[in-house]
């Protein structure tokens, strides 16, 4: 069961990016040293998948490490580059204590993401933590996300065992995100 700590912050033995460069194609990255939307590939990633300015990238970018390193009751089998599904953390307002918890934020990169081995097992056991899990379903490459917290949604089929039903509910969550409205990205807002 997830017990969210300061200590997962620390990267996971044996959980590399090797060739896995999916957060340099699915997040929208808004950073004065380097702006790119969602569904694109950032321009300084290497036909190897290996990036040209890796020593000297962005903070943005050497600070960020998805879920699935640093988070231990994510499955192994959730790598991003392998199984479609991209989680990442953030910290979010407790409504109950007003306090920062910490919450995921789930991305299903495909339809086949659905299908992913232990993506219904990592997400019930989040929600049955009562982490907050928000869904994330990309919009068109360039154009805004659908982006919804799934817990209510999932509760009762969690608490129920019910992987079909967490699964279907999913399903469901994502097909009304990627048929929802999608503007385009407006990078560099307020920024000069």
């Amino acid at each position: 069961m997830p017990e969210p700590n300061a200590a997962e912050a620390e990267l996971i033995p044996g959980r590399e990016c090797g060739d896995c460069n999916v957060c340099c194609v699915a997040l929208t990255i808004d950073d004065p040293e380097l702006r790119k939307p969602q569904g694109y590939r950032c321009r300084n990633t290497l036909p190897d998948k290996r990036c040209a300015i890796y020593e000297r990238r962005p903070r943005t970018c050497s600070d960020f490490n998805c879920g699935w390193r640093q988070l231990k009751w994510v499955r192994p089998t959730l790598r991003p580059d392998t199984s479609g599904v991209l989680v990442r953390m953030q910290y979010e307002v407790s409504r109950d204590r007003g306090s920062a918890e910490l919450g995921i934020i789930v991305t299903l990169l495909t339809n086949a993401s659905l299908k992913a081995e232990g993506l219904a097992e990592t997400i019930a056991a989040a929600v049955a933590a009562g982490v907050p899990v928000h869904l994330h379903v990309p919009g068109p490459p360039g154009y805004t996300a659908g982006h919804v917290r799934i817990n209510e949604a999932l509760i009762g089929a969690v608490q129920a065992r019910d992987k079909a039903a967490v699964l279907e509910i999913l399903r469901r969550a994502r097909a009304k995100g990627r048929s929802g409205d999608h503007v385009p990205i407006v990078l560099g807002k307020g920024t000069s």
